[in-house]
């Protein structure tokens, strides 16, 4: 025997070692030398070895043995290096909602093993509950006024009937801690799981308010208030208390057990709700960012493996085009546009309707045109275009971007497309490598140097492509990885849930 750990009016607790299995322990003794012991504390003793370990739980102290040594009668137990509830209310601030909720569920998990081995424990109180350093958190003791539960009793909305002949049942004298008991309990009558609820919703309440609900100077007045008094309402004395907690509260302290959670899995359900939804969230959201991220980068891939193939099947009939056109031309005819006023002009006319045949044959082109090369590096002079005045060609009614007209003589800078210079070279048709941005839109140009007898001029001919199958695939793919990333996660929702469902199930049964 170590050391003494505590002491109450029927025996002490002491911290013992087994000399035998080698391993510290908690003895639990009779006082044989206060009062004569009687068959009934014995039999008292005997029930709180025989129901610990009739349940096999994490959260319920295990018991070992019991015996008698020269006259003293014991129990050994679990040893539990920690403090008791009781003391961790006395020593600090009331607990929040969420630190409560760390101590409350493996305590009602623990409550819950009890309840489904046929056991109530009928004194629940914070003196009882050990709050350890382990991952059990809070481990429940002193099984020792516990009660088997009736198996006739069928029905939770079954009102009690009066105390009849059950196994392990107690006298009055034993029904409980008066602060804690039911209003059941005080009328004599049978136990059930809801009695611990009862018990357990007090003790919640106390560690959020850090006072009881109910308050008396006789046994007779505090029965009276637990059967008939409505308790405080815990958000008045704990106003940062979490509302579901306190309605929760609020419904384990109904006087009719009827009223009360049908049982422990409901509590436990209700207060692991808010963190289940939490964690539902934090996880959809971790599996919406980690999709979209997957679902992009493979979107990025497609799109640069489809933007490449279209533009390498489009430049060679892009070049093609604008070498058809350029054979067409005459430099005496372009020579002959000069300024805006030239639109009316008979060479305008031959060269406009050069353009608009090529159009129509064509009408994946977006625009065709002539230029002519100045004396500045990549700077040129529009000498001709399809559309030499502003068009409203979507018909929305306005002149959107893209929509200008470009009349003779308009001057434009042509140093982001270096192809102009080299189609201007001689050395045959080229195409733009990629869509480029420009005044007039997104294009894919092909370029042809205008010959005159053979001999290389001052002017070109470009042939704009239109970026509709690039747009119509960019919004398929758009679309579908949408689509696909919505159904990954209501996927994961629904298999996060069904998951969910199985392992209440599974913790049910």
């Amino acid at each position: 025997m170590l050391q003494k750990l505590g002491e109450g009016g029927m025996g002490a607790v002491w911290l013992c070692e087994d000399m035998l299995l080698r391993r510290k322990v908690a003895l639990k003794t009779l006082f044989a030398d206060r009062h004569s012991i009687t068959e009934e504390d014995l039999e008292r003793f005997r029930r709180e070895v025989a129901i610990a370990h009739a349940i096999n739980h994490p959260g319920v102290a295990r018991t070992y043995d019991l015996g008698e040594a020269g006259g003293v009668h014991y129990l050994t137990m679990e040893f539990l290096e920690g403090e008791t509830l009781v003391d961790r209310l006395k020593r600090g601030e009331p607990l929040t909602s969420d630190q409560l909720r760390e101590i409350a569920v493996p305590l009602c998990k623990g409550l819950r093993a009890a309840h489904r081995a046929g056991v109530v424990h009928r004194d629940l109180k914070p003196a009882n509950i050990m709050l350890v350093k382990d991952h059990r958190r809070a481990v429940i003791m002193d099984f020792g006024i516990a009660t088997a539960v009736d198996e006739t009793q069928t029905s939770p909305d079954e009102p009690m009937q009066p105390v009849a002949n059950v196994p392990w049942e107690v006298t009055s004298a034993g029904r409980g801690t008066p602060t804690y008991m039911a209003p059941e309990q005080w009328l004599g009558q049978r136990g059930d799981a809801r009695t611990d609820i009862y018990a357990l919703g007090i003790i919640l309440y106390v560690c959020l308010t850090k006072k009881v609900p109910f308050k008396a100077s006789t046994a007779q007045e505090l029965g009276d208030l637990h059967q008939n008094a409505p308790p405080p309402k815990v958000e008045s004395l704990a106003p940062g208390v979490d509302p579901d907690l306190a309605k929760l509260i609020a419904q384990c302290l109904a006087k009719r057990p009827e009223d009360r959670p049908r049982s422990m899995d409901e509590v436990v359900e209700r207060l692991t709700r808010g963190q289940r939804r939490k964690q539902l969230t934090f996880q959809l959201l971790a599996a919406a960012a980690a999709s979209a991220v997957l679902l992009s980068l493979v979107g990025m891939g497609l799109w640069a493996i489809a933007h490449g193939a279209v533009i390498r099947e489009m430049r060679p009939a892009q070049a093609r085009l604008a070498e058809l056109v350029a054979l067409q031309l005459s430099a005496a005819d372009l020579n002959k546009l000069q300024t805006k006023s030239d639109i009316d002009s008979p060479a305008f006319r031959k060269v406009h309707g050069l353009f608009e045949r090529y159009h129509k044959r064509y009408p994946e082109l977006a625009g065709i045109y002539a230029m002519r090369a100045t004396d500045a590096p990549h700077q040129y002079v529009i000498v001709a275009d399809l559309f030499p005045l502003d068009t409203d060609r979507d018909g929305n009614g306005q002149i959107d971007e893209g929509e200008q007209g470009a009349p003779p003589g308009t001057t434009y800078d042509g140093s982001q497309s270096p192809h102009m210079a080299e189609a201007l070279a001689g050395d045959g048709p080229v195409a733009d490598e990629t869509f480029t941005s420009d005044a007039w839109g997104l294009t894919l140009s092909g370029y042809s140097g205008v010959l005159q007898d053979g001999v290389r001029t001052k002017y070109f001919v470009g042939a704009d492509a239109r970026n509709t199958p690039l747009a119509a695939f960019k919004l398929r793919l758009v679309v579908i990885l949408a689509l696909s990333w919505l159904a990954m996660v209501v996927g994961f929702a629904a298999l996060r849930l069904n998951l969910g469902k199985r392992r209440s199930t599974v913790e049910a049964e």
